[in-house]
């Protein structure tokens, strides 16, 4: 054999040697059946997680926009003299200032149900709640002469107290129980936003 064969010989021995053989491919699928349903519930978990963030914040700046609207309208006459539909003027402005900032969001996730704001309950004293018609309703939560937060103790001035209830339907619960064991998660939570602000006459 000469120095040439003996050459190309050892390259076909070398690679013949570095092929896995099918116990080794075998372990790689048993990792891969093991790892793959950890990794697909912290994909899903990361973007659920994120649009729940998301949400989250959109209604944050809802439930301010419908706070600046209300304590702009603020008067004596109008929350004791409900003129709109059953609840005050400012509070209406409020609801539909909450409405039309959630819209504008162009967010799918977001479904404001067709929310009227001249369907309206009262919540309590000074404070009316608005719900949507649907399954999973999205529900706006005006509170007018509020007393004033812990931090601004001492002054005598009222304030106005929008919270904005959201129900976000993730998929992390379904998909946590690829991982075994039972299922604690709920399909459903709840995203509260709640915006605080000094009326301002």
């Amino acid at each position: 054999m000469n120095p040439r064969q003996k050459n190309r010989a050892r390259k076909i021995w070398t690679s013949l040697s570095r092929r896995p053989s099918h116990r080794e491919k075998g372990a790689e699928l048993l990792e891969l059946a093991l790892v793959l349903p950890l990794l697909l519930v912290l994909v899903v978990g990361v973007i659920d997680f994120g649009q729940a963030y998301a949400i989250k914040d959109q209604l944050t700046g809802a439930a301010r926009d419908g706070a600046r609207v209300a304590v702009n309208g603020f008067n004596d006459t109008d929350t004791a003299n409900p003129q709109c539909g059953g609840a005050p003027c400012s509070v209406q402005a409020a609801a539909n200032a909450v409405i039309i900032a959630l819209n504008n969001t162009n967010n799918p996730n977001i479904n404001t149900c067709g929310v009227n704001t001249s369907d309206v309950a009262s919540a309590g004293t000074f404070a009316w709640i608005y719900t949507a018609p649907c399954a999973n309703p999205l529900t706006i939560l005006v509170e007018r002469a509020v007393p004033p937060p812990a931090a601004v103790d001492g002054t005598t001035a009222l304030y106005t107290r929008v919270t904005v209830t959201y129900p976000y339907n993730w998929n992390f619960a379904n998909v946590a129980g690829l991982l075994g064991g039972t299922n604690s998660f709920s399909n459903t939570i709840n995203l509260n936003s709640v915006a605080i602000m000094a009326n301002l006459n």
